[in-house]
């Protein structure tokens, strides 16, 4: 039997600080921000993204899953050729939402 341990107070703050970052980015706004910050923003929410779906590699529930499926193919979507700094801003919402979604998924499936 396998004993399973709870997170620890560093994993939960980092979790909390990945949900914050999504947040921010997906607050409604009137502007769109410059191209420059972000790709620096999609940079980041991916990483969170990717270390999300590492860290859940193998995790049998249901819920989970269709968030993995859903943030691989997010990952995997190629930008345009041409990037408007309007498309880039949806692109970034899109993923730091599913990061957002993926975290409330995790903790209540848990």
């Amino acid at each position: 039997m396998e004993i399973a341990h709870p997170p620890s107070d560093a994993q939960r703050l980092d979790r909390a600080m990945f949900l914050a970052e999504a947040r921010a980015i997906t607050q409604p706004r009137l502007d769109v921000p410059p191209l420059s910050d972000t790709e620096r923003h999609t940079e980041a929410i991916s990483r969170i993204l990717r270390s999300l779906l590492n860290e859940t590699r193998g995790d049998g529930r249901e819920a989970v899953r269709v968030m993995r499926r859903l943030g691989t193919r997010l990952l995997d979507e190629s930008p345009q050729t041409e990037v408007t700094p309007y498309a880039a801003w949806q692109r970034l919402v899109n993923l730091a939402r599913c990061t957002e979604a993926f975290l409330d998924v995790e903790s209540r499936s848990r």
